[in-house]
């Protein structure tokens, strides 16, 4: 993991030369949904995209190719993103690209929910604990119980009771468990820029679903997590309102000519600092 130190602020004038080349390059700019496009909130339903960055990714989206990864189901994201947003990919991968073994994914995730179930029931300490069913993967949520230390023991431990066993990726107050066989977010990604003939990537993200692309991605890729905790990404934003800012960036160098791209670069705020 890169130390610390090393990591840069994306919106920084040093890092400038990074979003000049993905500007240059065929690049498909990629981004999660739950607290990159939008604010992480109390329930999953509540969540939406504030008309501003909305309004920036539909111009970035008539531009370039624009893709958002989730692990919402395809619908649900759907619903959620403008219409100029044409590559939705949802489940971690497993939605809105071509893929085989749908139906081994549903059918382990049937499994897993006549093992769940009972226990979810008769077992005190799951108060709060919510399971969402997502077809072809399923997560465990316990934002709303009373004890979330319990409750995520608890929840572990009923886990690696499973059969067969999942892919645990670790969320914010979830687990998400992916059946075997099922493809995670990097693998969506890198099959889809090679569909697009993407020269570059740029992926942004905030969550240890996100961290599987980042510690897999190849070096011209541009990854950047959303926060300063620990992290593979090579770039950071402080906060998930940065992505406007990412965003406005973003559009002024597309749309300067090929000459202005290679010289201005911004000036140095209290916020690139």
């Amino acid at each position: 993991m890169p130390p610390e130190q090393r990591r840069r602020h994306l919106l920084s004038p040093a890092s400038y030369d990074a979003l000049r080349r993905l500007a240059r390059a065929r690049t498909l700019f990629a981004f999660d949904f739950d607290g990159t496009l939008a604010p992480i909130v109390g329930s999953p339903d509540e969540a939406r995209i504030a008309d501003g960055i909305r309004d920036r990714l539909v111009r970035l989206a008539r531009k370039v190719p624009v893709a958002v990864i989730s692990g919402r189901r395809l619908q649900d994201l759907r619903s959620r993103l403008p219409l100029e947003v044409i590559h939705c990919i949802g489940n971690h991968g497993n939605e809105g690209v071509a893929g085989a073994g749908v139906a081994a994914l549903r059918r382990t995730c049937r499994e897993w929910i006549t093992q769940l179930r009972p226990q979810l029931l008769e077992d005190r300490v799951d108060s709060g604990i919510v399971l969402e069913d997502k077809g072809l993967t399923l997560s465990l949520h316990y934002r709303h119980a009373r004890g979330r230390v319990a409750a995520a023991r608890w929840l572990a431990t009923r886990v690696r009771e499973l059969d067969p066993a999942p892919r645990v990726i670790k969320g914010k107050l979830v687990l998400n468990l992916l059946p075997p066989g099922a493809r995670t977010k990097f693998e969506a990604l890198a099959d889809l820029a090679r569909d697009e003939a993407a020269e570059g990537v740029l992926f942004v993200g905030d969550d240890q679903t996100d961290e599987l692309v980042f510690a897999q991605a190849p070096s011209d890729w541009v990854t950047v997590r959303i926060g300063r905790g620990a992290t593979r990404a090579a770039y950071f934003l402080r906060h998930q309102s940065d992505v406007a800012v990412l965003l406005d960036r973003l559009l002024a160098l597309l749309a300067a000519p090929e000459s202005a791209r290679a010289t201005s670069k911004p000036s140095t705020s209290a916020r690139d600092a």
